[in-house]
């Protein structure tokens, strides 16, 4: 795409029209200099939005450029629309007339190219809608599931971990837009916008930014796989949250064993969240199995560890599990599975910690350039986030790497 330095005001102006946001993000197509296409993602985050979206306005439009005007929203389904961009290698731009904050930081980060001006750009902690019922135990096993899961993605984007620490000091009730040394320093950008002076000096000028790369598409079965693994993280979150994306991820009718509604799959899942309120599931790695034609049909092991404070009861096994998910819709149009072993008085979350141990061998023993390293240290630590949203924590104050070890927080 041919940038036009004269561009830059023109999109501010442009941009005017999108001075408010509203609910729920909307794609929106803007034509600039030279009849190029960029795409406006407008409006806050909520789970109900599924990035496909974005890559089918990507395949009508042809843009390669992704703007935002949002006020955040919700931080699983902006990592999802940034994960979007990163595998689209689409570039992302960000000015000043506009807003990207919170949340929608997250999503920005996802451009393969990224270019922003000073003050665009707005971060602070991360916090949980009105109606999410947690108590205390539930609240620190949420923030503390939270705050890896977005360090692991910072990291995914090759944007400095530090920044983390950064929104963590700022209140939600506030708000920290990024300096342009700031936004350098971590990684958020990577190039520099024209100025306003250069713009008014060299208006009938263009130049050409940089060729984005070109990233293939995922394909439907790499899809379908990173599905699986957000469904049992979503799993494994607090109930509020667990319901909320458990409502947008079925069929209107789905094969339960036999043909039954949304409805009664989701009064199931209620029901056993309510039953078992603290959760955690994870898929054995390389158990997983799919297979792809008009729909996917994907098949796995899965162990949890569950616990009813209330009740004062446990439960720990194994199971299979088998799903149909069409890639179209992102809908599961059937789903079985099967109980292969329980433990019997288990009290302890064994499976997950020893899910955890193998993928931290392979994380601290394997070479660092390496990708299954890297991808080994990834499930780590989303492991390692399901233990303490159960109310596991690893390792003590003071103590050292060979002395640490999973235990219950606080004991």
């Amino acid at each position: 795409m041919r940038i036009g330095l004269g561009v830059w005001s023109l999109f501010a102006g442009l941009m005017a029209v999108f001075s408010h946001t509203h609910a729920a993000v909307s794609i929106e197509q803007l034509q600039i200099e030279g009849g190029d296409t960029v795409l406006v993602v407008r409006g806050e985050f909520e789970f109900g939005d599924r990035p496909e979206a974005l890559s089918a306005a990507v395949t009508q439009s042809g843009a390669r450029v992704v703007t935002f005007n949002s006020d955040g929203g919700n931080v699983h389904a902006a990592m999802a629309f940034g994960r979007t961009i990163r595998a689209l290698g689409l570039e992302t731009v960000q000015l000043r007339a506009a807003e990207c904050a919170s949340a929608c930081a997250l999503a920005f980060v996802g451009g393969a190219r990224r270019t922003a001006e000073p003050g665009s750009v707005g971060v602070h902690q991360s916090s949980f809608s009105g109606d999410a019922a947690l108590n205390g135990h539930e609240a620190v096993a949420a923030v503390q599931a939270m705050t890896a899961e977005i360090m692991i993605y910072l990291i995914e984007m090759g944007v400095d971990p530090k920044l983390l620490q950064l929104s963590l000091s700022i209140p939600s009730s506030d708000i920290r837009y990024l300096t342009a040394g700031e936004m350098t320093q971590f990684g958020v950008t990577t190039s520099s916008p024209a100025t306003n002076r250069n713009v008014t000096a060299n208006a009938g000028k263009t130049m050409r930014t940089k060729p984005v790369p070109t990233i293939a598409a995922p394909s439907d079965e790499a899809r379908a796989l990173r599905f699986i693994a957000e469904y049992h993280d979503a799993w494994s979150r607090a109930n509020p949250d667990a319901l909320a994306f458990m409502s947008t991820v079925y069929a209107e009718s789905v094969g339960y064993g036999k043909a039954v509604s949304r409805d009664e799959v989701l009064n199931e899942k209620a029901a056993f969240a309510e039953r078992w309120p603290v959760r955690a599931y994870s898929v054995k790695h390389s158990s997983e199995r799919v297979v792809c034609a008009s729909t996917c049909t994907v098949s796995g092991v899965v162990e949890w560890f569950a616990h009813s404070p209330r009740r004062a009861k446990s439960s720990s096994g194994v199971a299979d599990f088998s799903l149909t998910w069409d890639p179209s819709t992102s809908r599961i149009m059937s789903e079985t599975g099967q109980v292969l072993a329980t433990d019997r008085k288990a009290r302890e979350p064994v499976r997950i910690i020893s899910q955890w141990q193998d993928q931290n061998e392979q994380c601290r023993g394997g070479s660092g350039d390496s990708d299954e390293t890297r991808e080994a240290c990834s499930r780590r630590e989303a492991i390692g986030a399901k233990l303490q949203a159960v109310g596991w924590c690893y390792g003590r104050e003071r103590e050292n790497g060979y002395q640490m070890e999973w235990h219950v927080c606080g004991r």
